[in-house]
């Protein structure tokens, strides 16, 4: 499998409009090589031009020819919570299809919440999300230690009240009146019936949740994720990936040492 080897990292709030307008473009080629269902105009908005309090994008680069390969954007937003200030972040990621096992979105992602969980730790923080395909709610679900849902916790009932007021704080309507989880996105994952046949035969205990929950995320629904950003819960999730990590390299390297 190819290898992501070197991004950059863009703050949208510092590039002139013509600027952010060429990031838009260059990131809107990308997004349409993995998604369908959304024009260029409201991936700017999601993006690149988000209404968030602070935005930052990481974009990948693959190792031949130097060419963006995907985007992982996150957003911070500002938000008070039963009367108490708290972020919310949120984000959009996508890697071309054959980079999708790749975790390099989730290292850059543990990293920017543990960098601000440090600076500011009094703050009440959360990631709100809503995956719309098996993969990238596995991956999430795989390294996280604390997350709603999973496949083997319930959801506490003022963590299930929480994830629906920021639902509607953020415009996520539901896709079912029987599953208050299921939420509208849009975002439409392009999959081949390879993909489709992997997910649906899957073992993994992650993806069958996601699959059963989520049947029609092919139709751009996606299932409403929440992760409590404490300290116990951003300490235990990065020793978790590191120890995954390195576990993989191992069997990597094994099995060239045996080939």
């Amino acid at each position: 499998m190819p290898k992501v080897v070197s991004g950059e990292i863009v703050y949208p709030s510092k590039l002139t409009p013509e600027e952010r307008q060429r990031l838009s473009e260059s990131l809107y080629g990308v997004h349409e090589r993995i998604f369908k269902g959304l024009n260029k105009r409201e991936f700017d908005h999601y993006v690149v031009n988000s209404p968030a309090d602070f935005t930052k994008i990481f974009t990948y680069c693959n190792k031949r020819k130097k060419e963006i390969i995907g985007y992982f954007a996150v957003h911070r937003f500002e938000k008070y919570i039963h009367d108490q200030p708290s972020v919310i972040f949120r984000a959009e990621a996508g890697l071309v299809p054959e980079y999708r096992r790749e975790n390099a979105n989730l290292s850059f992602w543990l990293m920017e919440a543990i960098k601000f969980k440090t600076l500011h730790p009094g703050r009440k923080a959360y990631f709100l999300c809503s995956p719309v395909n098996p993969s990238m709610y596995a991956i999430l679900a795989k390294y996280t230690y604390k997350i709603y849902p999973k496949y083997d916790s319930a959801i506490p009932s003022e963590v299930e009240k929480l994830m629906m007021h920021l639902a509607d704080e953020f415009g996520l309507e539901k896709a079912d009146e029987n599953n208050p989880l299921l939420r509208k996105v849009g975002w439409i994952t392009e999959t081949t019936d390879g993909e489709k046949a992997f997910w649906q035969s899957s073992q993994n205990p992650h993806v069958r949740f996601y699959m059963n929950a989520n049947s029609g995320f092919d139709k751009g629904n996606g299932l409403l994720t929440l992760v409590p950003l404490t300290f116990l819960n951003l300490f235990i999730s990065f020793f978790g990936f590191i120890f995954y990590t390195l576990k993989k390299k191992m069997r990597s390297n094994l099995r060239r040492l045996l080939a």
